[in-house]
């Protein structure tokens, strides 16, 4: 009887190393195995496989580089607004004087364009309740060439702030090159004229 045993033992033995499925029965459970079963080796991964780790930004970080865009593009902005402020220095003008002088903002072949500012007033006290005609003529050569006018009365001075007069004139002229003679007068309504300055400007018209 105990030979017949061990005959049988010994056949069940040799058939468990053949059989592949009892490798995996025989496989030592996880919970005996300790808290890093399962876990894959690190000769798992090759070098050109690696983990991209992803950078994050701190919050004041974040904050920073969008307060530097605000910035830039404020800046921008700006650069890109056209000015609204008044074109001419008001500092020490004087009302209806020689405060400033003509400039030729357009040189065509045969023609210039100047412009001419005059302060006429300073404040609403500045206007003596007289209407008047504030005239700039352009001259080439003794003769003139160009003239602009506006009629100064109490609605056409400003309450608190500077009144100027920025008159743009259209100015034929012969030759590449010259000088014109700008003069500034004040004529009252059914009054005589009276001349307030002269001034000269420069030009040379494009080829």
């Amino acid at each position: 009887m105990s030979l017949l045993l061990f005959a049988v033992l010994s056949n069940a033995a040799s058939a468990a190393e053949d059989d592949p499925d009892d490798f995996f029965s025989a496989t030592t459970p996880a919970s005996e195995r300790g808290a890093n079963a399962g876990v894959p080796s690190s000769d798992v991964f090759s070098e050109d496989e690696g983990f991209d780790i992803p950078i994050t930004q701190s919050e004041e970080a974040v904050k920073a580089e969008a307060k530097l865009q605000a910035a830039v593009a404020a800046k921008v902005a700006a650069a890109a607004a056209p000015s609204t402020a008044m074109p001419v220095d008001l500092a020490g003008a004087k009302t209806l004087g020689d405060n400033w002088a003509p400039s030729v903002v357009v040189a065509d072949r045969d023609a210039v364009v100047i412009d001419m500012p005059v302060l006429y007033a300073l404040t609403k006290k500045d206007f003596d309740g007289t209407a008047y005609w504030l005239v700039a003529e352009v001259f080439a050569d003794g003769k003139k060439v160009a003239e602009g006018r506006a009629n100064v009365t109490s609605a056409a001075v400003a309450e608190r702030g500077p009144s100027v007069q920025f008159f743009r004139l259209f100015t034929p002229v012969v030759g590449g090159s010259g000088v014109l003679e700008v003069k500034v007068s004040r004529t009252p309504t059914g009054g005589k004229s009276q001349l307030l300055f002269t001034r000269s400007v420069q030009y040379q018209t494009a080829s």
